[in-house]
């Protein structure tokens, strides 16, 4: 009949050591519940967006909601294009200077500003003298009697003393007349003169642009640049 209080002693003291093992973290790395039966959970931040977190609650994992912030990016402003050259006739004092050089070859390109019209030479000797100037159409074909109509509604008229090819053949090979697809307001491209050492083009343009005219090396060429924009 004694056992009887030894039973109940042993009875309150594995209660006491169950309740004491029940706070802490399990396994999965998650909050469980204090002592005291509560939890408290930090609130999430992150740059650039808003975060909320659910409250907290015994033995329940908190799940943060983010909201992205959208940006945008304010559209750039293009600069306005660079005044370029006049109208007004370009040249050496001597355009007639003559060159043991020959072109070689013709071409276009297009530029955000303007476009071109370069000339490239070969072979030995000075760079040849050179005059550009806007002309009246028709314009006349060598030194016959023929004239043409340039295609457009301004022709630019080059000059170089040089052959574009001489009479041997040596340099360009190319159409004397060109129709580039390439360029917006450069119609034609039409050598009107090869003769005596002298070689004509004449470009035609749909409207009469402030251009400038550049000698450059490696190699030698001529580069005639319009202002097609402002």
């Amino acid at each position: 009949m004694k056992l009887l209080p030894l039973m109940a002693a042993a009875v309150l003291l594995a209660a006491c050591s169950s309740e004491q093992s029940s706070g802490g973290t399990d396994s999965s790395g998650l909050t469980t519940t204090s002592l005291d039966g509560t939890t408290t959970e930090p609130t999430a931040t992150t740059d650039g967006a808003t975060s909320s977190t659910a409250p907290a609650t015994t033995g329940v994992a908190t799940t943060v909601v983010v909201t992205t912030v959208a940006t945008t990016t304010a559209p750039t402003t293009a600069e306005p294009c660079p005044t370029l050259g006049d109208t007004e006739q370009k040249g050496e004092p001597d355009v007639l200077t003559m060159s043991g050089m020959v072109g070689d070859d013709i071409r276009v390109g297009d530029h955000p500003c303007f476009e071109r019209v370069v000339i490239e030479l070969a072979g030995p000797g000075d760079f040849p003298g050179w005059g550009a100037e806007y002309v009246d159409d028709p314009v006349r074909l060598g030194e016959s009697d023929e004239f043409t109509d340039i295609e457009g509604d301004a022709t630019l008229l080059v000059r170089m003393g040089m052959w574009m090819p001489d009479m041997e053949g040596n340099g360009y090979d190319g159409p004397l007349q060109i129709f580039p697809t390439t360029v917006d307001h450069i119609v034609e491209l039409r050598q009107t003169e090869n003769f005596e050492g002298i070689t004509h083009w004449a470009i035609g343009l749909d409207d009469e642009y402030p251009f400038t005219v550049t000698e450059l090396s490696s190699p030698a060429r001529l580069v005639i640049d319009f202002q097609v924009k402002e």
